[in-house]
């Protein structure tokens, strides 16, 4: 495959581990429309595939990625973006085999989001996660980052848009596997090949279970209508006029 998104494939039993790397160098990896388009069909496919047994995100040229492209023209506003933005964190989170980022150098924005929504993430020690959305007046960050690291430490990480190094990432849980430069990508392989040679069913089974009990796929789907809404109206929205298109929260 061409383009701004490779695939490769390794051989796992009698199916295969699916290799995603996000391949646009000279743009420090940023997604554009034309990345997330192809992303999110790559997604697609590799769910469709009943020989898939594992998907591995990464990026080239030592960077996992920069986020979203702030150089795109977008003749809409955004709009269309942020829908392939969503429908990406989206399936990703929801993705019926085990998943595995393999992070080398800088993680941002969108970047450190799709790293958030796999299943494990491995970093070099190189790597470094920002999430930055209250710089750039994007309410995103909350979803997936509370049920990894814990209300407190996602607070400080979020709200402040500070970076957030691989040691500490590691320390408080939000990164499983420590490396060394160069290693994240064979890493993350070895913890997919073990994952991915168990019982597939029973492990996308698991896989649910454990989303459902952390109460993910609502906090993805609240933080998503949220991203549509303001991609949609130009504004913040208004979490008690506004939101949510598909779940609330639970108020005392």
């Amino acid at each position: 495959m061409t383009g701004p998104v490779q695939l490769d494939r390794s051989s796992l039993g009698d199916g295969a581990v699916v290799v995603v790397r996000m391949d646009r160098p000279e743009a420090r990896n940023a997604m554009d429309t034309s990345m997330l388009s192809a992303l999110v069909d790559v997604l697609a496919d590799a769910a469709a595939d009943p020989s898939v047994l594992g998907l591995l995100l990464t990026g080239t040229g030592g960077v996992f990625s920069a986020g979203a492209d702030v150089r795109e023209e977008l003749a809409d506003d955004g709009r269309r973006r942020m829908e392939l933005f969503t429908t990406f964190y989206e399936t990703l989170t929801h993705f019926p085999r085990p998943t595995a980022a393999a992070v080398e150098g800088p993680a941002i924005g969108g970047g450190a989001e799709a790293a958030a929504a796999c299943d494990v993430r491995v970093a070099a020690r190189s790597a470094r996660f920002r999430f930055p959305g209250a710089i750039y007046g994007i309410p995103v960050g909350a979803a997936r980052t509370v049920g990894l690291v814990g209300l407190g430490t996602a607070k400080d990480w979020v709200l402040s848009s500070r970076d957030v190094d691989a040691e500490e990432a590691h320390a408080v849980g939000f990164v499983q596997r420590l490396v060394d430069d160069g290693e994240a990508e064979d890493g993350a392989l070895a913890w997919l090949t073990a994952a991915g040679s168990r019982d597939v069913d029973t492990v996308s089974l698991l896989k649910r279970t454990f989303n459902d009990f952390a109460g993910l796929g609502d906090r993805v789907a609240y933080e998503n209508d949220a991203l549509r809404t303001q991609a949609e109206t130009g504004r913040l929205p208004d979490p008690d006029l506004d939101l949510p298109r598909t779940v609330r929260p639970r108020r005392r």
